[in-house]
This record gives structure tokens, sequence and C-alpha cells, in this order.
């Protein structure tokens, strides 16, 4: 039986990890790279991820830093994290 932590998080991860993509695709303008910077990744802030979900931002950020290196690469700026990349298992 899966835990409600357990659902959570396996939610908060596929959330992510589908915004990271649409974030690529530029199916979504809010996310999309600025005009001429070709085929660049595109990162996914924090507060996106907590305005997808309805999380508290603290929530998503404790979040990230334990996924980090693990389920995705994280960069941090002040209290601010940005998902990068995803990682393959």
């Amino acid at each position: 039986m899966t835990s409600d932590l357990e659902a959570t998080t396996a939610d908060l991860y596929q959330t992510i990890r589908d915004l990271w993509l649409e974030a690529q695709s530029g199916a979504s303008d809010e996310l999309a790279p600025p005009a001429g910077r070709g085929q660049a990744a595109v990162s996914v802030p924090d507060t996106a991820i907590a305005d997808a979900t309805g999380l508290e931002l603290t929530v998503v950020r404790d979040f990230l830093d334990n996924a980090d290196g693990v389920k995705f690469a994280v960069e941090r700026e002040g209290d601010t994290r940005t998902v990068t990349a995803l990682l393959t298992d």
C-alpha cells in the first residue's frame, strides 16, 4: 500500500517532469526560452512548480533539495531553486 507521502512525492515528481518537458517543447509561453536562444534547455523555477501543484514554496524547495542529483539537476541561487535537467535512472 502506498503512503500519502509516497503518493504526494510521486505526483510532485511527475508534475515537475511534465513542466520541464513542456518548457523544452516551447508549449508554455511563460517557460519558453527567449527568441534567439535556439535549442537551449529551459529551466523550471520553483515558483512555477509551487503554482502548478498548489504546494507551499518551502515544501517544493525541500523536495528539490532532496531530489537534486537523484531525479533532477537543481541550481540554487539564495533561497530559489531551479530545475535545469531531468536525470535518468
